[in-house]
């Protein structure tokens, strides 16, 4: 079951110095323990979540596991979407991301057990789908800041705690056998996790091992249209019209997953004396995902549409192509694999110089790696449409098709296209260590100062690995050399998204990547441009002898690394904090104070290779494509520096013994994502349209957000509340993409480079509510519900008619959960809504144009039942209302992808001792 609640700022303070939950909170304050009576289950993880939250000072809010190795869900992030304020977004229908009151993934700092996390991601946002669920203790969410927290997160503070071996004395074990069955792939896989713990007697030593196992065959649908040309990339001139909008395809897709994620996790405690206390840990995480798409395209180019019809805001609703074939049917066999290992070891020291003085050290490890270069591929082979005039319609209220096309499964005159290797090799390296002294005092209203200082060094670095020569990508672009028919397939798509495009095709045909590579690289390919061949070309008679030379030089279509592309940004980071907390009363109303100061100080190194262009050519026989050719790399560095005072206030007052109020202002900084301090240059050509050249900049200041508090919260009982929040964030030096017109070897180009631009202010409100029926007669006793609803809203709003020039903030959403939970006897039950409204993703999307995501609400549910003490059955369910995904560009006409991941189902046997 979930337990939504919140932290003590106490816990914060230990955790941010890599102490010990346990040497963190009074032990006779132990939620979960009432006189005798020992409470387990649902209610022990909420009732102790309840009690962090009513003694914390700030806004803070948790997820507390049930039992050992039971977190609430198959997935942290899953969980932590139950708490006010926080939305996910889904990979593969799991959660991979967060956004907390509506501040995207890189505003928000993630630790494990109070230690920063490298993460395999190009920028700072942090996968959370790597992390076991079965390992965690407690994940926190601090949406208030303090000076002793690591700075980072505009959005919140994330901080995940693993399960410690003098949690519990003795030996321990627990464990879970499930299966897991994807309702679109029709497969069932293994899923196995187990925990194994033990102290000495007098409990002063205790190690602990966890393990989990966990294999996913999932199937995906999606229909795409990559954006939509606008503008004079649109369509102009046909029928008296101009500027009208087309999208750049469209496309049908099924991908088809291999996912398995392998997890360990250790640690150790060990007190050595009565004054200190050591504790290390370890964590290891792999997560693998063999992918295949097989999708069928249909590429737009404006110029050969010889009739078209628009709507008033410019968006086509239908159109007709011409007949000699400028339309190709797209085979398309693609591969994105996901190959990430993400590991941290740490260790801290706790020393108790007297009873009111400590002082605590922790240093840590982390290291990210994703290991995809080159394992992916991209591949076509396709059929012009001669003869026949493709009509394309937008379908309104569906997903745009075509009609009129030749049959999508003949293989009688299949040609090649375009192929690639590709994928990329990340790594992110990251050394930390904290020194804090505390000093808590017994009498007066200064109740404890605490002094700290930290430092840490991050390394990230990314290279992209493709096909070992450029010019064979696209060496047999524009659908000239034959194909042989045997080589290719017909596939089943099935309703492809439930029908969402009407008139589409649902059968295309499919290919083995490596047979179509092995016969591009054979003469029975190449010679076809050769004296004598089909496609001989008097112009170029060396063309069949120059595919050859290639080939044989690099051993086929094999992948390495791309120079231009190879980027690293080196940053350390030196911080000081000092901080008081101030407790009193005022008129019988008992009051808690936290003040306190930090100082940052950051360094930042960005190296890269520079190549110039050299030369660009066209595609014969396809004008949506051209070749850029570069000169040699030569490396180039930049660096740069800042600092700034955060400081921070927290308070809380206990107006009545069950009624809080709180407030808090403070200043917090999120860094740049390291994407955009980088100085490589993405480099990339596509007719009809300029071509694009992307980089980084390095002199990039840090997000700067004054933020501003408000809470009440009636407690009344201790499983029961009901919370009100406000919050009000003022933040300055949002990075916009500033995009001016260039021209290089007489080709235009849209130069775009990241600079700080703009100041916006995001505020809001969260209701929140969570009531037990305690009162209520057998068996309806066992009934409780979980409630919130968050307001997010900016006076940078986004107005769809102004074609350029526009800033907002992305992600902002209203979001709300509602849980209901059963739980009497040896029966558990909970069905979970969460729901996130509209939001716009991003101002400048495909093709240069905002994108917008529609909303979203999921069914989740679960169930349990215990078979004795220590043994129970489970059930799991998620996405059973077979929710999709959608989203469009500027209008909401202009459909832009719709995607169905359908639903997941475990069940199994879990036991504990």
């Amino acid at each position: 079951m979930l337990a939504v609640s919140g932290g003590g700022i106490h816990a914060a303070m230990a955790q941010e110095a890599g102490a010990p939950a346990a040497a963190a909170e009074d032990a006779s304050k132990d939620p979960t323990t009432l006189g005798a009576v020992v409470v387990s289950g649902t209610r022990a993880s909420i009732q102790k979540s309840q009690a962090l939250k009513q003694d914390a000072v700030g806004t803070v809010d948790a997820v507390s596991a049930e039992d050992v190795g039971k977190f609430p869900d198959q997935n942290v992030a899953d969980s932590l979407q139950r708490i006010a304020g926080v939305s996910v977004d889904r990979s593969g229908g799991e959660a991979r991301y967060i956004t907390v009151r509506g501040f995207g993934p890189e505003f928000n700092t993630v630790l494990l057990n109070g230690r920063t996390m490298a993460t395999e991601n190009a920028g700072r946002e942090f996968s959370f789908d790597v992390l076991p669920s079965e390992l965690i203790s407690t994940a926190e969410v601090f949406k208030t800041s303090q000076a002793n927290l690591s700075e980072g997160g505009i959005g919140a503070t994330v901080n995940i705690k693993t399960r410690r071996p003098l949690d519990d004395k003795g030996f321990h074990i627990a464990g879970s056998v499930s299966a897991v069955d994807d309702s679109m792939s029709g497969k069932t896989k293994p899923k196995i996790s187990g925990l194994i713990s033990d102290t000495n007697a007098d409990g002063t030593f205790g190690a602990l091992l966890g393990f989990v196992r966990y294999q996913r065959d999932h199937t995906s649908e999606t229909i795409d249209d990559e954006g939509w040309l606008t503008g004079t990339n649109g369509i102009n001139g046909v029928g008296g019209l101009n500027n009208i909008a087309v999208p750049r395809t469209i496309q049908y897709k099924v991908n088809q997953e291999s996912r398995t994620r392998t997890g360990v996790n250790a640690a150790l405690d060990w007190l050595p004396a009565e004054t200190v206390r050591v504790t290390m840990d370890a964590m290891y995480s792999k997560y693998e995902i063999d992918s295949r798409v097989n999708a069928f395209g249909l590429f737009t180019d404006p110029a050969d549409v010889q009739s078209v019809t628009a709507d008033g805001n410019g968006t086509a609703t239908s159109f007709v192509r011409g007949n000699t074939g400028g339309l190709a049917n797209d085979h398309i066999v693609s591969s994105s694999p996901r190959n990430s290992v993400n590991q941290q070891v740490g260790v801290n020291v706790d020393w108790s110089l007297s009873d009111q003085t400590s002082l605590n050290f922790d240093g840590s490890y982390s290291k990210a790696e994703e290991n995809s270069g080159g394992k992916g591929y991209f591949m076509v082979l396709g059929a012009r449409n001669v003869g026949v005039n493709p009509t394309w319609n937008l379908n309104p209220g569906g997903f745009p098709s075509y009609s009129h096309l030749l049959p999508t499964t003949d293989t009688s005159d299949l040609r090649a296209h375009f192929v690639d290797r590709e994928g990329d090799d990340r790594s992110d390296e990251l050394y930390e260590g904290k020194l804090s002294l505390t000093r808590n005092f017994l009498e007066g209203t200064l109740s404890q100062l605490q002094f700290g200082v930290s430092g840490s060094k991050r390394t990230k670095g990314s290279v992209s690995v493709r096909t070992s020569d450029s010019d064979l990508n696209c060496v047999y672009c524009g659908y000239a050399v034959r194909v042989p028919g045997s080589l290719a397939s017909v596939f089943g798509a099935g309703s492809l998204v439930d029908g969402a495009s009407r008139g589409g095709p649902t059968q295309w045909l499919s290919f083995d990547p490596q047979a179509y590579f092995d016969y591009l690289s054979s003469p029975a390919a190449y010679n076809q441009f050769a004296p004598g061949g089909e496609f001989y070309d008097p112009n170029d008679p060396n063309r069949a002898q120059r595919i050859a030379d290639a080939l044989s030089k690099y051993g086929g279509y094999t992948a390495i690394p791309v120079p231009q592309s190879r980027w690293q940004v080196e940053e350390k980071s030196y911080s000081a904090f000092a901080q008081a907390n101030f407790e009193n009363s005022f008129r019988g109303m008992p009051w808690t104070l936290n003040l306190g100061v930090r100082f940052v100080k950051t360094d930042a190194a960005s190296r890269a290779v520079s190549s110039q262009v050299e030369s660009i050519t066209g595609t014969p026989g396809d004008p949506t494509n051209a070749q850029v050719h570069f000169t040699a790399p030569i490396p180039i560095q930049n660096s740069t520096s800042y600092q700034d005072w955060l400081p921070s206030m927290n308070f809380r007052i206990n107006v009545r013994d069950n009624v809080v109020l709180r407030a808090s202002a403070s200043e917090t900084l999120t860094r740049p994502t390291l994407t955009s301090l980088r100085i490589s240059e993405d480099i990339g050509v596509r007719p009809p349209g300029p071509g694009s050249i992307n980089t980084g900049n390095i002199d990039l200041k840090p997000y700067k957000a004054r933020n501003y508090d408000l809470g009440a919260e009636w407690y009344i009982n201790d499983t029961s509340y009901l919370g009100l929040a406000g919050f009000y964030k003022k933040v300055e030096n949002f990075v916009t993409n500033v995009t001016r017109p260039t021209t290089i070897q007489g080709y235009p180009f849209l130069e775009t480079l990241p600079v700080n631009a703009n100041t916006a202010v995001v505020k809001g409100a969260e209701l929140s509510f969570q009531y037990t029926f305690d009162r209520l007669p057998a068996p309806f006793d066992g009934l409780g519900v979980q409630a919130n609803y968050t307001y997010v809203d900016s006076k940078q709003s986004f107005d769809p008619s102004i074609a350029t020039g526009q800033f907002a903030v992305v992600g902002l959403a209203n979001s709300g959960n509602l849980i209901v939970f059963y739980e009497k006897g040896p029966v558990s039950f909970r069905a979970a809504y969460n729901w996130r409204d509209e939001y716009l993703a991003a101002v400048r999307g495909s093709q240069g144009e905002p994108t917008t995501v529609e909303p979203y609400g999921q069914i989740d549910l679960s169930g349990s039942y215990k078979l004795n003490e220590h043994v129970s059955l489970f059930a799991e369910a998620t996405n059973v209302n077979n929710e999709t995904e959608a989203a469009y560009s500027r209008y909401a006409n202009r459909v832009q992808w719709v995607a169905a991941n359908g639903r997941a189902l475990s069940f199994g046997i879990r036991g504990s001792w």
